[in-house]
Protein backbone atom coordinates (compact mmCIF):
# COMPACT_ATOMS: atom_id res chain seq x y z
CA UNK A 1 0.00 0.00 0.00
CA UNK A 2 1.17 3.52 -0.78
CA UNK A 3 0.26 6.61 1.22
CA UNK A 4 -0.25 9.95 -0.50
CA UNK A 5 -0.62 13.41 0.99
CA UNK A 6 0.85 16.19 -1.15
CA UNK A 7 0.95 19.69 0.31
CA UNK A 8 0.32 22.39 -2.26
CA UNK A 9 0.49 25.78 -0.65
CA UNK A 10 0.36 27.22 2.79
CA UNK A 11 1.12 30.88 2.18
CA UNK A 12 -2.04 32.94 2.79
CA UNK A 13 -3.52 34.19 -0.48
CA UNK A 14 -6.71 35.70 0.85
CA UNK A 15 -8.51 36.09 4.15
CA UNK A 16 -11.76 34.67 5.36
CA UNK A 17 -14.63 37.11 5.98
CA UNK A 18 -17.49 36.69 8.44
CA UNK A 19 -19.10 40.10 8.70
CA UNK A 20 -18.03 42.71 11.20
CA UNK A 21 -16.97 40.37 13.97
CA UNK A 22 -14.21 37.80 14.27
CA UNK A 23 -15.66 34.31 14.70
CA UNK A 24 -14.52 30.75 15.13
CA UNK A 25 -15.72 27.36 13.90
CA UNK A 26 -14.84 24.10 15.57
CA UNK A 27 -13.42 21.35 13.35
CA UNK A 28 -12.80 18.47 15.69
CA UNK A 29 -11.28 19.91 18.88
CA UNK A 30 -9.37 22.82 17.34
CA UNK A 31 -10.92 26.22 16.57
CA UNK A 32 -10.50 27.58 13.05
CA UNK A 33 -9.87 31.32 12.75
CA UNK A 34 -12.00 33.38 10.40
CA UNK A 35 -10.63 36.71 9.28
CA UNK A 36 -11.93 39.54 7.13
CA UNK A 37 -11.31 40.57 3.55
CA UNK A 38 -13.63 43.08 1.93
CA UNK A 39 -12.05 43.13 -1.53
CA UNK A 40 -14.79 41.98 -3.94
CA UNK A 41 -12.32 41.50 -6.82
CA UNK A 42 -10.86 38.62 -4.85
CA UNK A 43 -13.93 36.60 -5.84
CA UNK A 44 -13.08 36.64 -9.54
CA UNK A 45 -11.94 33.27 -10.90
CA UNK A 46 -8.22 32.75 -11.47
CA UNK A 47 -5.96 30.00 -12.81
CA UNK A 48 -5.09 28.91 -9.27
CA UNK A 49 -7.18 28.42 -6.15
CA UNK A 50 -7.16 30.47 -2.91
CA UNK A 51 -7.40 28.99 0.55
CA UNK A 52 -5.98 31.24 3.27
CA UNK A 53 -5.75 30.88 6.26
CA UNK A 54 -5.59 27.16 5.58
CA UNK A 55 -2.90 24.92 4.19
CA UNK A 56 -4.32 22.99 1.27
CA UNK A 57 -3.28 19.37 0.79
CA UNK A 58 -4.04 17.20 -2.22
CA UNK A 59 -5.41 13.77 -1.32
CA UNK A 60 -6.55 12.37 -4.67
CA UNK A 61 -6.49 13.67 -8.23
CA UNK A 62 -7.90 12.34 -11.47
CA UNK A 63 -5.54 9.53 -12.45
CA UNK A 64 -4.18 8.75 -8.99
CA UNK A 65 -4.33 5.04 -8.10
CA UNK A 66 -7.31 3.76 -6.14
CA UNK A 67 -6.49 0.06 -6.47
CA UNK A 68 -2.99 -1.40 -6.01
CA UNK A 69 -2.77 -2.68 -9.59
CA UNK A 70 -3.58 0.68 -11.19
CA UNK A 71 -1.44 1.43 -14.26
CA UNK A 72 0.32 4.73 -14.84
CA UNK A 73 -1.94 7.68 -15.64
CA UNK A 74 -1.80 8.41 -19.37
CA UNK A 75 -4.50 11.08 -19.84
CA UNK A 76 -4.07 11.37 -23.61
CA UNK A 77 -4.70 7.63 -24.09
CA UNK A 78 -7.23 6.53 -21.48
CA UNK A 79 -8.15 2.87 -21.23
CA UNK A 80 -10.81 0.89 -19.40
CA UNK A 81 -8.03 -0.47 -17.18
CA UNK A 82 -7.16 3.05 -16.06
CA UNK A 83 -10.82 3.91 -15.51
CA UNK A 84 -11.38 0.75 -13.45
CA UNK A 85 -8.52 1.42 -11.03
CA UNK A 86 -7.82 5.17 -10.90
CA UNK A 87 -9.43 8.17 -9.25
CA UNK A 88 -11.98 9.42 -11.81
CA UNK A 89 -12.58 12.69 -13.56
CA UNK A 90 -15.11 14.68 -11.48
CA UNK A 91 -16.71 13.76 -8.18
CA UNK A 92 -19.07 14.71 -5.36
CA UNK A 93 -18.57 13.70 -1.72
CA UNK A 94 -21.38 11.24 -1.07
CA UNK A 95 -20.45 10.21 2.45
CA UNK A 96 -17.66 9.74 4.97
CA UNK A 97 -17.56 6.95 7.55
CA UNK A 98 -15.37 6.14 10.54
CA UNK A 99 -14.38 2.45 10.55
CA UNK A 100 -13.96 0.50 13.81
CA UNK A 101 -10.65 1.28 15.56
CA UNK A 102 -7.71 -0.88 14.53
CA UNK A 103 -5.16 -2.40 16.88
CA UNK A 104 -2.45 -0.03 15.66
CA UNK A 105 -4.45 2.96 16.94
CA UNK A 106 -4.15 4.89 13.65
CA UNK A 107 -7.26 7.01 12.94
CA UNK A 108 -8.88 6.03 9.64
CA UNK A 109 -11.74 7.19 7.44
CA UNK A 110 -13.61 5.75 4.47
CA UNK A 111 -14.59 8.37 1.89
CA UNK A 112 -17.24 7.66 -0.76
CA UNK A 113 -17.54 9.86 -3.86
CA UNK A 114 -20.04 9.90 -6.73
CA UNK A 115 -19.10 10.69 -10.34
CA UNK A 116 -22.20 11.61 -12.36
CA UNK A 117 -20.72 12.58 -15.72
CA UNK A 118 -17.66 12.21 -17.93
CA UNK A 119 -17.76 15.02 -20.54
CA UNK A 120 -16.03 13.84 -23.71
CA UNK A 121 -14.83 17.35 -24.57
CA UNK A 122 -12.76 17.53 -21.36
CA UNK A 123 -11.60 13.92 -21.08
CA UNK A 124 -10.86 12.61 -24.57
CA UNK A 125 -8.61 14.44 -27.03
CA UNK A 126 -9.78 15.81 -29.41
CA UNK A 127 -13.27 15.41 -27.88
CA UNK A 128 -14.07 12.09 -29.57
CA UNK A 129 -16.16 10.08 -27.10
CA UNK A 130 -15.08 6.65 -25.88
CA UNK A 131 -18.19 5.25 -24.16
CA UNK A 132 -16.50 2.05 -23.00
CA UNK A 133 -13.98 4.07 -20.98
CA UNK A 134 -16.47 6.75 -19.89
CA UNK A 135 -18.87 4.15 -18.48
CA UNK A 136 -16.13 2.71 -16.29
CA UNK A 137 -14.98 6.14 -15.11
CA UNK A 138 -18.43 7.34 -13.99
CA UNK A 139 -19.93 5.74 -10.90
CA UNK A 140 -18.68 5.51 -7.32
CA UNK A 141 -15.22 5.62 -5.75
CA UNK A 142 -14.39 4.40 -2.23
CA UNK A 143 -11.02 5.50 -0.82
CA UNK A 144 -9.24 4.93 2.48
CA UNK A 145 -7.70 7.77 4.48
CA UNK A 146 -5.49 7.53 7.54
CA UNK A 147 -3.93 10.06 9.89
CA UNK A 148 -0.13 9.86 10.08
CA UNK A 149 2.56 12.42 10.73
CA UNK A 150 0.07 15.12 11.64
CA UNK A 151 -2.00 14.97 8.45
CA UNK A 152 -4.54 12.86 6.60
CA UNK A 153 -3.16 10.68 3.80
CA UNK A 154 -4.75 8.57 1.07
CA UNK A 155 -3.95 4.87 1.27
CA UNK A 156 -3.61 3.59 -2.29
CA UNK A 157 -5.08 0.13 -2.43
CA UNK A 158 -6.60 0.33 1.05
CA UNK A 159 -8.83 -2.49 2.27
CA UNK A 160 -12.14 -0.82 1.37
CA UNK A 161 -10.88 0.94 -1.76
CA UNK A 162 -12.97 0.07 -4.79
CA UNK A 163 -14.75 1.46 -7.83
CA UNK A 164 -18.38 0.92 -8.87
CA UNK A 165 -19.30 1.59 -12.49
CA UNK A 166 -21.41 0.42 -15.41
CA UNK A 167 -19.90 -3.04 -14.89
CA UNK A 168 -20.98 -3.44 -11.24
CA UNK A 169 -23.62 -6.04 -10.37
CA UNK A 170 -26.43 -4.57 -8.24
CA UNK A 171 -29.40 -6.11 -6.49
CA UNK A 172 -32.87 -4.55 -6.71
CA UNK A 173 -35.19 -4.75 -3.71
CA UNK A 174 -38.50 -3.38 -2.53
CA UNK A 175 -41.98 -3.07 -4.01
CA UNK A 176 -40.97 -2.51 -7.65
CA UNK A 177 -38.47 -5.36 -7.88
CA UNK A 178 -41.12 -7.85 -8.92
CA UNK A 179 -42.00 -5.72 -11.93
CA UNK A 180 -38.54 -4.54 -13.06
CA UNK A 181 -36.32 -7.41 -11.90
CA UNK A 182 -34.17 -8.24 -8.89
CA UNK A 183 -30.74 -7.50 -10.35
CA UNK A 184 -29.07 -5.24 -12.88
CA UNK A 185 -25.61 -4.48 -14.17
CA UNK A 186 -24.41 -0.98 -13.36
CA UNK A 187 -24.61 2.10 -11.17
CA UNK A 188 -25.25 5.00 -13.55
CA UNK A 189 -25.00 8.77 -13.09
CA UNK A 190 -24.84 8.95 -9.26
CA UNK A 191 -25.36 12.64 -8.46
CA UNK A 192 -25.09 12.77 -4.69
CA UNK A 193 -25.35 10.72 -1.53
CA UNK A 194 -25.35 10.57 2.23
CA UNK A 195 -23.81 8.56 5.02
CA UNK A 196 -26.48 7.09 7.28
CA UNK A 197 -26.66 6.82 11.10
CA UNK A 198 -26.87 3.04 10.69
CA UNK A 199 -23.49 2.81 8.93
CA UNK A 200 -24.24 2.58 5.20
CA UNK A 201 -23.99 5.10 2.38
CA UNK A 202 -26.90 6.08 0.15
CA UNK A 203 -26.01 6.89 -3.47
CA UNK A 204 -28.53 8.64 -5.69
CA UNK A 205 -28.59 7.66 -9.34
CA UNK A 206 -29.45 10.77 -11.33
CA UNK A 207 -30.29 11.41 -14.98
CA UNK A 208 -29.40 7.97 -16.30
CA UNK A 209 -31.17 8.26 -19.67
CA UNK A 210 -28.23 9.97 -21.37
CA UNK A 211 -25.90 7.26 -20.09
CA UNK A 212 -28.14 4.47 -21.39
CA UNK A 213 -28.02 6.06 -24.84
CA UNK A 214 -24.27 6.64 -24.60
CA UNK A 215 -23.61 3.04 -23.55
CA UNK A 216 -26.10 1.41 -25.92
CA UNK A 217 -23.36 -0.27 -27.98
CA UNK A 218 -21.07 -1.12 -25.06
CA UNK A 219 -22.95 -4.10 -23.66
CA UNK A 220 -24.97 -5.19 -20.61
CA UNK A 221 -28.15 -4.68 -22.64
CA UNK A 222 -28.14 -0.90 -22.18
CA UNK A 223 -29.64 -0.49 -25.64
CA UNK A 224 -32.78 -2.34 -24.50
CA UNK A 225 -35.52 0.21 -23.63
CA UNK A 226 -36.73 -1.98 -20.79
CA UNK A 227 -33.45 -1.33 -18.95
CA UNK A 228 -34.41 2.27 -18.16
CA UNK A 229 -36.68 1.27 -15.25
CA UNK A 230 -33.70 -0.32 -13.47
CA UNK A 231 -31.85 2.99 -13.11
CA UNK A 232 -32.62 6.22 -11.30
CA UNK A 233 -32.96 4.66 -7.83
CA UNK A 234 -31.38 5.26 -4.44
CA UNK A 235 -28.57 2.73 -3.99
CA UNK A 236 -27.47 1.52 -0.55
CA UNK A 237 -23.85 0.43 -0.09
CA UNK A 238 -21.94 -1.05 2.83
CA UNK A 239 -18.70 0.85 2.21
CA UNK A 240 -16.85 -1.07 4.94
CA UNK A 241 -17.26 -4.34 3.01
CA UNK A 242 -15.28 -4.32 -0.25
CA UNK A 243 -17.32 -7.29 -1.50
CA UNK A 244 -20.73 -5.78 -0.76
CA UNK A 245 -23.29 -5.90 -3.57
CA UNK A 246 -25.03 -2.50 -3.86
CA UNK A 247 -28.81 -2.61 -3.47
CA UNK A 248 -31.21 -0.35 -5.35
CA UNK A 249 -34.04 0.46 -2.92
CA UNK A 250 -37.24 0.92 -4.93
CA UNK A 251 -39.44 1.85 -1.94
CA UNK A 252 -37.92 5.35 -2.13
CA UNK A 253 -39.07 5.88 -5.71
CA UNK A 254 -37.37 6.45 -9.04
CA UNK A 255 -36.36 10.06 -9.61
CA UNK A 256 -33.11 12.02 -10.26
CA UNK A 257 -32.00 13.35 -6.89
CA UNK A 258 -30.06 16.53 -6.13
CA UNK A 259 -29.55 15.92 -2.41
CA UNK A 260 -30.00 13.22 0.24
CA UNK A 261 -29.96 13.36 4.05
CA UNK A 262 -30.55 10.44 6.41
CA UNK A 263 -31.74 10.36 10.03
CA UNK A 264 -32.99 7.83 12.54
CA UNK A 265 -36.00 8.06 14.84
CA UNK A 266 -35.80 7.55 18.59
CA UNK A 267 -37.17 4.03 18.13
CA UNK A 268 -34.58 3.23 15.43
CA UNK A 269 -36.50 3.64 12.17
CA UNK A 270 -34.76 5.20 9.15
CA UNK A 271 -35.82 8.58 7.77
CA UNK A 272 -34.50 9.73 4.40
CA UNK A 273 -35.04 13.19 2.90
CA UNK A 274 -34.23 13.82 -0.76
CA UNK A 275 -34.72 16.47 -3.43
CA UNK A 276 -35.72 16.15 -7.06
CA UNK A 277 -32.92 17.29 -9.39
CA UNK A 278 -34.92 19.51 -11.76
CA UNK A 279 -35.33 23.25 -12.49
CA UNK A 280 -38.62 22.97 -10.57
CA UNK A 281 -38.31 20.06 -8.17
CA UNK A 282 -39.95 18.61 -5.08
CA UNK A 283 -38.76 17.63 -1.60
CA UNK A 284 -39.54 14.08 -0.42
CA UNK A 285 -39.40 12.10 2.82
CA UNK A 286 -39.32 8.35 3.43
CA UNK A 287 -39.98 6.83 6.88
CA UNK A 288 -39.18 3.14 7.27
CA UNK A 289 -41.42 0.78 9.19
CA UNK A 290 -38.68 -1.33 10.82
CA UNK A 291 -35.42 -0.69 12.64
CA UNK A 292 -32.74 0.81 10.40
CA UNK A 293 -30.27 -1.94 11.27
CA UNK A 294 -32.55 -4.54 9.71
CA UNK A 295 -31.36 -5.48 6.26
CA UNK A 296 -34.70 -4.61 4.68
CA UNK A 297 -35.45 -1.38 6.57
CA UNK A 298 -35.54 0.67 3.36
CA UNK A 299 -37.84 -1.77 1.57
CA UNK A 300 -41.09 -0.72 3.24
CA UNK A 301 -42.36 2.50 4.70
CA UNK A 302 -44.19 5.75 3.99
CA UNK A 303 -43.12 7.96 1.11
CA UNK A 304 -44.32 11.58 1.22
CA UNK A 305 -43.83 14.86 -0.61
CA UNK A 306 -43.73 18.42 0.78
CA UNK A 307 -46.63 20.78 0.02
CA UNK A 308 -46.59 24.50 0.81
CA UNK A 309 -48.68 25.27 3.87
CA UNK A 310 -48.78 28.60 5.72
CA UNK A 311 -45.31 29.45 6.99
CA UNK A 312 -43.83 26.12 5.99
CA UNK A 313 -44.68 22.72 4.55
CA UNK A 314 -46.90 19.78 5.34
CA UNK A 315 -46.15 16.22 4.26
CA UNK A 316 -48.56 14.50 1.87
CA UNK A 317 -48.32 10.71 1.78
CA UNK A 318 -47.86 9.00 -1.58
CA UNK A 319 -48.62 5.41 -2.45
CA UNK A 320 -46.22 2.48 -2.56
CA UNK A 321 -47.65 0.95 -5.72
CA UNK A 322 -45.32 0.37 -8.65
CA UNK A 323 -46.75 3.13 -10.92
CA UNK A 324 -46.25 5.69 -8.15
CA UNK A 325 -42.70 4.55 -7.37
CA UNK A 326 -41.57 4.35 -11.00
CA UNK A 327 -43.28 7.63 -11.91
CA UNK A 328 -42.51 9.52 -8.70
CA UNK A 329 -42.21 12.95 -10.32
CA UNK A 330 -45.71 12.71 -11.77
CA UNK A 331 -47.13 11.42 -8.49
CA UNK A 332 -45.64 14.41 -6.67
CA UNK A 333 -47.29 16.86 -9.04
CA UNK A 334 -50.66 15.15 -8.68
CA UNK A 335 -50.29 15.46 -4.88
CA UNK A 336 -49.82 19.23 -5.18
CA UNK A 337 -46.15 19.22 -4.24
CA UNK A 338 -44.33 22.49 -3.74
CA UNK A 339 -41.94 23.00 -6.66
CA UNK A 340 -38.66 24.50 -5.45
CA UNK A 341 -36.17 26.38 -7.62
CA UNK A 342 -33.61 23.71 -8.60
CA UNK A 343 -33.43 22.00 -5.19
CA UNK A 344 -30.07 20.41 -4.46
CA UNK A 345 -28.06 19.55 -1.38
CA UNK A 346 -29.50 18.87 2.07
CA UNK A 347 -27.93 19.08 5.52
CA UNK A 348 -29.51 17.97 8.80
CA UNK A 349 -28.30 19.46 12.08
CA UNK A 350 -26.84 17.19 14.76
CA UNK A 351 -29.76 17.85 17.11
CA UNK A 352 -32.24 17.04 14.35
CA UNK A 353 -34.01 20.39 14.67
CA UNK A 354 -32.99 22.01 11.36
CA UNK A 355 -32.92 20.75 7.79
CA UNK A 356 -31.21 23.02 5.26
CA UNK A 357 -31.83 22.85 1.52
CA UNK A 358 -29.88 24.54 -1.27
CA UNK A 359 -31.80 25.86 -4.28
CA UNK A 360 -29.93 26.84 -7.44
CA UNK A 361 -32.51 29.22 -8.91
CA UNK A 362 -35.10 28.88 -11.67
CA UNK A 363 -35.27 31.60 -14.36
CA UNK A 364 -38.58 30.15 -15.58
CA UNK A 365 -40.43 30.89 -12.33
CA UNK A 366 -43.07 33.60 -12.84
CA UNK A 367 -44.75 33.69 -9.42
CA UNK A 368 -42.72 33.87 -6.19
CA UNK A 369 -43.95 32.26 -2.98
CA UNK A 370 -42.87 32.05 0.64
CA UNK A 371 -40.10 29.53 -0.01
CA UNK A 372 -39.09 30.66 -3.51
CA UNK A 373 -38.92 34.43 -3.05
CA UNK A 374 -37.98 35.60 -6.57
CA UNK A 375 -39.29 35.24 -10.10
CA UNK A 376 -36.87 34.75 -12.98
CA UNK A 377 -33.99 34.08 -10.60
CA UNK A 378 -30.76 32.39 -11.67
CA UNK A 379 -28.79 32.83 -8.42
CA UNK A 380 -30.54 30.60 -5.88
CA UNK A 381 -31.20 30.60 -2.15
CA UNK A 382 -31.05 28.42 0.97
CA UNK A 383 -34.08 27.35 3.03
CA UNK A 384 -34.13 26.25 6.66
CA UNK A 385 -36.86 23.82 7.72
CA UNK A 386 -37.52 23.66 11.47
CA UNK A 387 -38.37 20.17 12.73
CA UNK A 388 -40.63 20.47 15.79
CA UNK A 389 -38.82 19.01 18.78
CA UNK A 390 -36.32 17.42 16.42
CA UNK A 391 -39.01 15.05 15.16
CA UNK A 392 -38.16 14.10 11.57
CA UNK A 393 -41.51 12.30 11.26
CA UNK A 394 -43.66 15.35 12.18
CA UNK A 395 -46.59 16.06 9.81
CA UNK A 396 -45.29 19.55 8.98
CA UNK A 397 -42.22 21.78 9.29
CA UNK A 398 -41.96 25.56 9.57
CA UNK A 399 -39.65 26.96 6.89
CA UNK A 400 -38.12 30.18 5.57
CA UNK A 401 -35.27 31.30 3.30
CA UNK A 402 -32.19 32.20 5.36
CA UNK A 403 -29.91 33.28 2.49
CA UNK A 404 -30.94 34.68 -0.90
CA UNK A 405 -27.99 34.58 -3.28
CA UNK A 406 -26.78 36.97 -5.95
CA UNK A 407 -24.69 40.13 -6.16
CA UNK A 408 -25.96 42.86 -3.83
CA UNK A 409 -26.83 46.01 -5.72
CA UNK A 410 -27.04 44.09 -8.99
CA UNK A 411 -29.42 41.18 -8.38
CA UNK A 412 -32.64 42.27 -6.64
CA UNK A 413 -33.85 40.64 -3.44
CA UNK A 414 -30.53 39.34 -2.11
CA UNK A 415 -30.48 38.45 1.59
CA UNK A 416 -27.18 38.20 3.49
CA UNK A 417 -26.07 38.83 7.06
CA UNK A 418 -25.36 42.54 7.69
CA UNK A 419 -21.91 43.73 6.51
CA UNK A 420 -21.15 40.35 4.92
CA UNK A 421 -18.03 40.93 2.78
CA UNK A 422 -18.81 38.10 0.33
CA UNK A 423 -21.61 37.08 -1.98
CA UNK A 424 -22.33 33.84 -3.82
CA UNK A 425 -24.29 32.25 -6.65
CA UNK A 426 -25.76 28.80 -7.26
CA UNK A 427 -25.55 27.02 -3.88
CA UNK A 428 -25.50 23.29 -4.55
CA UNK A 429 -23.95 21.27 -1.71
CA UNK A 430 -24.44 21.75 2.05
CA UNK A 431 -22.63 20.31 5.06
CA UNK A 432 -22.72 21.14 8.78
CA UNK A 433 -19.51 20.98 10.79
CA UNK A 434 -19.17 19.87 14.40
CA UNK A 435 -20.00 23.37 15.69
CA UNK A 436 -23.13 23.69 13.52
CA UNK A 437 -21.58 26.05 10.94
CA UNK A 438 -23.10 25.53 7.48
CA UNK A 439 -20.60 25.01 4.66
CA UNK A 440 -22.03 25.91 1.24
CA UNK A 441 -20.52 24.63 -2.00
CA UNK A 442 -21.46 26.53 -5.14
CA UNK A 443 -21.75 25.15 -8.67
CA UNK A 444 -22.20 27.39 -11.73
CA UNK A 445 -21.56 24.42 -14.05
CA UNK A 446 -18.21 25.80 -15.15
CA UNK A 447 -19.47 29.27 -16.04
CA UNK A 448 -17.34 31.26 -13.61
CA UNK A 449 -17.23 34.52 -15.61
CA UNK A 450 -19.12 36.50 -12.93
CA UNK A 451 -17.29 35.01 -9.94
CA UNK A 452 -15.38 31.93 -8.86
CA UNK A 453 -17.18 29.02 -7.26
CA UNK A 454 -16.10 28.08 -3.77
CA UNK A 455 -16.84 26.97 -0.24
CA UNK A 456 -18.70 29.50 1.89
CA UNK A 457 -19.55 29.38 5.58
CA UNK A 458 -22.81 30.62 7.08
CA UNK A 459 -24.52 30.93 10.42
CA UNK A 460 -27.09 33.54 11.50
CA UNK A 461 -25.39 36.95 11.26
CA UNK A 462 -22.25 35.59 9.64
CA UNK A 463 -21.02 34.78 6.11
CA UNK A 464 -17.50 33.98 5.00
CA UNK A 465 -15.52 32.20 2.32
CA UNK A 466 -13.21 29.32 3.19
CA UNK A 467 -12.01 28.29 -0.28
CA UNK A 468 -12.06 29.73 -3.78
CA UNK A 469 -11.90 27.27 -6.67
CA UNK A 470 -9.94 27.89 -9.88
CA UNK A 471 -11.63 29.03 -13.07
CA UNK A 472 -14.18 26.60 -14.50
CA UNK A 473 -14.27 24.54 -11.30
CA UNK A 474 -17.23 23.88 -8.99
CA UNK A 475 -17.42 22.45 -5.49
CA UNK A 476 -18.54 18.88 -4.86
CA UNK A 477 -19.25 19.03 -1.15
CA UNK A 478 -17.39 19.11 2.15
CA UNK A 479 -16.81 16.72 5.07
CA UNK A 480 -15.07 17.12 8.41
CA UNK A 481 -12.45 15.07 10.20
CA UNK A 482 -13.83 13.71 13.49
CA UNK A 483 -10.81 15.14 15.33
CA UNK A 484 -8.08 17.51 14.25
CA UNK A 485 -8.20 20.49 11.96
CA UNK A 486 -9.11 19.21 8.50
CA UNK A 487 -12.00 20.03 6.18
CA UNK A 488 -12.25 17.69 3.19
CA UNK A 489 -13.63 19.12 -0.05
CA UNK A 490 -14.01 18.04 -3.67
CA UNK A 491 -12.96 20.42 -6.46
CA UNK A 492 -14.89 19.47 -9.59
CA UNK A 493 -13.85 19.82 -13.25
CA UNK A 494 -11.33 22.71 -13.04
CA UNK A 495 -10.82 24.49 -16.36
CA UNK A 496 -14.15 23.24 -17.76
CA UNK A 497 -15.63 26.58 -18.78
CA UNK A 498 -18.38 26.37 -21.41
CA UNK A 499 -15.93 26.93 -24.30
CA UNK A 500 -13.09 24.75 -22.94
CA UNK A 501 -11.85 21.37 -24.17
CA UNK A 502 -9.21 18.78 -23.30
CA UNK A 503 -6.68 20.51 -25.56
CA UNK A 504 -7.69 24.02 -24.53
CA UNK A 505 -8.75 24.08 -20.86
CA UNK A 506 -9.24 27.37 -19.03
CA UNK A 507 -6.66 26.27 -16.43
CA UNK A 508 -4.43 23.25 -15.86
CA UNK A 509 -4.93 23.23 -12.10
CA UNK A 510 -3.68 21.76 -9.80
CA UNK A 511 -0.31 21.10 -11.44
CA UNK A 512 -0.47 24.15 -13.77
CA UNK A 513 1.87 22.18 -16.03
CA UNK A 514 1.47 22.53 -19.83
CA UNK A 515 1.82 18.75 -20.27
CA UNK A 516 -0.98 17.88 -17.81
CA UNK A 517 -4.76 18.31 -18.12
CA UNK A 518 -6.75 19.91 -15.30
CA UNK A 519 -7.65 17.33 -12.65
CA UNK A 520 -10.66 17.12 -10.37
CA UNK A 521 -9.17 16.84 -6.90
CA UNK A 522 -10.09 15.76 -3.39
CA UNK A 523 -8.40 18.27 -1.08
CA UNK A 524 -7.94 18.82 2.63
CA UNK A 525 -8.02 22.30 4.18
CA UNK A 526 -5.86 22.25 7.29
CA UNK A 527 -5.86 25.05 9.84
CA UNK A 528 -2.94 25.98 12.05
Amino acid sequence: MRRRGLILGGVPLFLLGHGAARAQSQIGDTPLPFLQDKQPDKQMAALDDRFSPFTRIVLDRWGDPVLPDAPAFVPAALTADQANTQFPYDGVIAGMLIPPPAQDGIPRLVMVLATPDIPARMVFPPGQDNPAVAGRMQGVTVVNLQYLGGRWLTVDGGYQSRRLSDATLCAISGPASGAIGTSVQGVLAPETGSATPWGSVLLAEGHSGAWLTRLADVGYGYGDPTQAARFGWLVELDAFNPNDIPIKRTALGRIPRGGVAAAQTADGRPVVFFTQDAPAGALFRFIGTTNATAGTALDSGTLAVARLSGNGIKWVDLGDDVPTLVGLAGAAQVAGAEMFDAPGGLALSADGRSLYMACGGNPARTTPDALNPRAGDDNGHIIEFSLPGGDATAPGFAAAPVLVAGQPGVDPGTQYPPTAPYWLRKPRTLALDHAGLLWIGTDQRGDTARMADGLFTWSPGMLGQAYQAPTGAAMGGAAFAPAGQTVFAMVRHPGATPEASYNFPATRWPTLRPDMPPQSTLIGLVSG
